[in-house]
């Protein structure tokens, strides 16, 4: 028997128990079906995509580490892999290509956010599906993260890796949403993971949104 290949990203989510693929699939399912087609932005080794794929959508991912990507490839989940560099616009789809987009456990790598959800407005079709997470800065949090240049978003340096991660706030979502032509369908607050570094519990936002009618 074929054993499906698993990553040391992999058994970090099992080991932090991550049901993110979970929530997000369970908020977008009654909104697809069979045969649809659905891009992963940051598919990785393919955790979001999975069921999804079971439900018989057409899975296409995209990611900028080939490493993840090859294990991704390993569990012949996706009808097409691309490697690309997120922060990069355009994306390299045509207008109106997908059905539907998801973007699980991606968006702590991106400060502005509005170039993304301005192209995956112009991938998605009228009517189509965007979902994703965020991990909300609550008001009055201690975790080290300030407030950056742009309203509404939350930097902090992690010194282990010289990077910069990010937390949005709901009004921000809530703003680029409405101005890249996305009406929220379903919004959820979730326990993602426990951070066993700092001993605290991580807690997400899930959002699936629809594309307005051309």
């Amino acid at each position: 028997m074929n054993e499906t290949p698993t990553s040391e990203y992999d058994r970090q989510s099992q080991e932090h128990n991550w049901l993110s693929p979970d929530v997000l699939f369970g908020l977008s399912y009654e909104f697809t079906r069979a045969g649809q087609s659905l891009l992963d932005i940051g598919i990785g080794t393919g955790l979001s995509s999975i069921l999804f794929h079971k439900a018989g959508l057409l899975i296409y991912g995209v990611d900028g580490s080939s490493e993840m990507l090859e294990q991704c490839a390993g569990r012949a989940l996706a009808r097409e892999l691309r490697q690309w560099d997120l922060h990069e616009s355009p994306l390299p789809y045509s207008p109106k290509s997908f059905d539907h987009v998801i973007a699980n456990g991606v968006f702590h790598l991106f400060g502005d956010l509005e170039p993304i959800f301005d192209e995956v407005a112009r991938i998605t079709k009228p009517l189509g599906t965007f979902g994703f997470t965020i991990e909300e800065q609550k008001t009055g949090s201690r975790d080290d993260y300030v407030r950056s240049k742009q309203p509404g978003v939350y930097e902090k340096l992690v010194k282990e890796t010289g990077t910069k991660h990010y937390r949005h706030s709901r009004a921000y979502i809530a703003k680029l949403l409405d101005r890249s032509g996305f009406a929220p369908l379903k919004q959820l607050e979730f326990l993602a993971f426990i951070n066993p570094d700092e001993q605290r519990d991580v807690y997400f936002w899930a959002y699936v949104a629809q594309k307005r009618a051309a």
